[in-house]
């Protein structure tokens, strides 16, 4: 089994603003996970000037606002329809829905984007114990609702960081996935009894500074309908940029 105690690091970063040259790593990120050029999401003069990719055979349509930039990929049937709403519109489930009423769409999302890109300050008090066992991400998962487990997707991640109590049973987790060779996509998740203690804030910041220490930059996907969530971003040090949603429609009517 593998552990480690985390300690607290000799120096930490002020959290300010995204600079301009980590923003430019995560338009190209999503530049690339959209299928479009790497300039897609460069800063466009009209917030609404939308960069978008046709793509017939899909069965997702897929948008994305990113500080003041903006991308749209789906059939055309969807782009055409889109082309009266503005980028605002377009982050609202109830739009995206309306493009697709006639083709039975399912929309997930949207979801804040928010990033972080500073070490975590420095862990006062004793370190905790972090295991990196997956069977420890899934007695964390257990212990919460279906809901929490399948918004987190800790388990599904690559990298696990579980906080172990002095029991040495799990009470929080946080997990990331590579997201395109730039960013680390960041889930987290504490057991019930455990929250609102600041569990959430210190295993999510674990995993952040893994991920800067691997070269990556931190992102978490939180619904925006969520204020706990994206609270618990904000608390780890992350700085919300964008929103993404998609909308799923049935095959049969493509």
């Amino acid at each position: 089994m593998e552990y480690t105690v985390r300690g607290r690091r000799e120096q930490a970063a002020t959290v300010g603003p995204v600079d301009s040259h980590h923003l430019d790593i995560i338009r190209l990120a999503w530049s690339r996970e959209l299928g479009l050029p790497d300039d897609a999401l460069a800063a466009r003069p009209d917030a609404d000037d939308r960069a978008v990719r046709v793509d017939d055979d899909t069965d997702t349509i897929r948008f994305l606002r990113l500080g003041e930039t903006s991308a749209l990929v789906g059939p055309r049937w969807a782009i055409e329809r889109a082309d009266g709403h503005t980028a605002e519109e377009l982050t609202e489930s109830a739009t995206l829905l309306a493009l697709t009423q006639d083709r039975s769409g399912r929309c997930a999302g949207p979801v804040a984007l928010a990033y972080g890109t500073d070490y975590q300050d420095p862990v006062t008090g004793p370190p905790p114990l972090v295991s990196h066992e997956r069977d420890h991400v899934r007695q964390v998962e257990a212990a919460c609702p279906p809901d929490d487990v399948a918004e987190a997707r800790v388990a599904d991640r690559e990298r696990w960081f579980t906080i172990l109590d002095d029991a040495q049973q799990p009470v929080g987790c946080a997990g990331y996935t590579e997201f395109q060779g730039f960013l680390a996509d960041v889930g987290v998740l504490t057991a019930p009894e455990f929250r609102r203690r600041g569990l959430g804030a210190t295993v999510a910041g674990i995993a952040t500074d893994d991920a800067l220490d691997a070269g990556l930059i931190a992102q978490c996907r939180s619904p925006r309908g969520n204020p706990a969530s994206r609270a618990l971003a904000a608390r780890a040090g992350y700085r919300e940029l964008g929103t993404y949603a998609e909308v799923t429609i049935s095959r049969s009517t493509l």
